[in-house]
């Protein structure tokens, strides 16, 4: 039987139940229409005591080991000092990784699939050539878009690419900065693009969601999903809101960028904070349309999620985005709009709210990217480097 161990640090735990979770509804299904034995290696960040604040206290609350929903997940400590040793990371966790990493390859067809190329894929990858065992890399967004474009991460991220089994990226636009990054032929990387779970996010009772959540009944709604970071653009999304008649903005998601977002929103802003994915559902059907006016993105799975839902997009012209809704995408289904302008996403949200309901056809359009595709993909990679053919 085939061994799939997935290395990244993108993976929920019992002590951060939302982190990553793409990754595990990515690989559970992997793992059962393949057949495959599963184990996830996640490393954990040791910080010492009086840097430690902020997210490294969740950290440090994660177990060494773990069942999550069926599978055995391992959180191997690596020593990190926040601010100085971006560099120095991948070595880090190779070395805090090797003893567990050799404990699981040493039987059977074991196949290292790792998640994010900095510092997870470096350190999996080289781990994966001193075992001697094949391993596959998947870009996943600001791997590539920011901590690749430090020279000495690229050069080390091109190293363990050219032995990769395969090379992958959940976008068309991120595959290519991978291949570039890594110095591939632009075919070297292939595009497998994540699903959306289309039973869990589908269009429902739009007031019983808003009762359930306790927003207003009345009032048009736009919802955004995701870290409340700069990257994400939701100061430009709340700006934009209180240009717009009658809409209010909703956010699902936590981060430091909260005050500053509702000091822009003018009061038209509410925070539910992190959310388990039923409660996006929910967040979802309570809405009229969705926003996310980010500077960069790989593939937002919250984009597919929303269409998924029946809600129109109003979202930045990046990444993996343009790919889901179509490059000129008609106002029903959603607008592209450049990042950072506020004028450009009021005028599309009233553009998209004034198209009307059609959540039947915006679904419609969201049925394409469910998950038999990718995952069908993905099991033919890991028998294939099980099998040693090559890719």
């Amino acid at each position: 039987m085939v061994h799939v161990v997935t290395f990244t640090n993108l993976f929920p735990s019992t002590a951060m139940p939302t982190h990553g979770l793409f990754v595990r509804e990515r690989m559970r299904r992997v793992a059962a229409a393949g057949g495959f034995s599963w184990t996830v290696v996640a490393p954990v960040p040791r910080v010492v005591w009086p840097l430690r604040r902020g997210v490294f206290r969740g950290w440090d609350a994660v177990p060494a080991r773990e069942d999550v929903e069926g599978v055995v997940v391992h959180h191997p400590r690596f020593r990190h000092w926040p601010g100085v040793s971006q560099r120095r990371q991948a070595t880090a966790v190779r070395e805090g990784a090797r003893a567990l990493v050799r404990e699981l390859c040493a039987d059977g067809d074991v196949v290292l699939d790792a998640h994010y190329l900095w510092p997870d894929g470096v350190a999996a990858g080289e781990l994966a050539q001193e075992l001697g065992v094949p391993f596959t890399l998947t870009a996943r967004g600001s791997d590539v878009n920011v901590l690749a474009q430090d020279p000495k991460v690229a050069a080390r991220i091109a190293a363990v690419a050219a032995r990769a089994h395969r090379c992958m990226a959940v976008s068309d636009a991120l595959a290519t900065k991978f291949a570039a990054a890594a110095q591939l032929p632009s075919d070297a990387v292939h595009t497998v693009r994540n699903g959306v779970d289309l039973q869990r996010f589908a269009p429902g009772d739009r007031a019983r969601a808003r009762a359930e959540l306790g927003l207003p009944r009345d009032g048009r709604v736009a919802v955004g999903v995701g870290r409340l970071v700069p990257g994400k653009g939701f100061a430009v999304a709340a700006e934009a809101v209180g240009r717009v008649r009658d809409l209010r903005l909703v956010l699902v998601g936590d981060g430091p960028e909260r005050g500053r977002i509702e000091a822009a929103g003018g009061g038209r802003v509410t925070f539910l904070g992190a959310q388990p994915p039923e409660q996006v559902a929910c967040a979802y059907r309570a809405a009229d349309v969705f926003v996310l006016p980010s500077e960069r993105e790989g593939w937002p799975n919250v984009v597919t999620e929303a269409l998924a839902s029946g809600l129109p997009v109003v979202a930045s012209r990046v990444g993996g985005i343009p790919q889901i809704l179509g490059e000129a995408p008609p106002p029903h289904l959603g607008a592209l709009t450049s990042p950072g302008d506020v004028d450009g996403v009021a005028v599309a949200l009233q553009r998209v709210l004034a198209a009307g309901d059609r959540r039947a056809d915006v679904r419609s359009h969201a049925e394409r990217y469910g998950w038999d595709e990718p995952v069908e993909a993905l099991v033919s990679t890991f028998r294939e480097a099980a099998a040693g053919v090559s890719s």
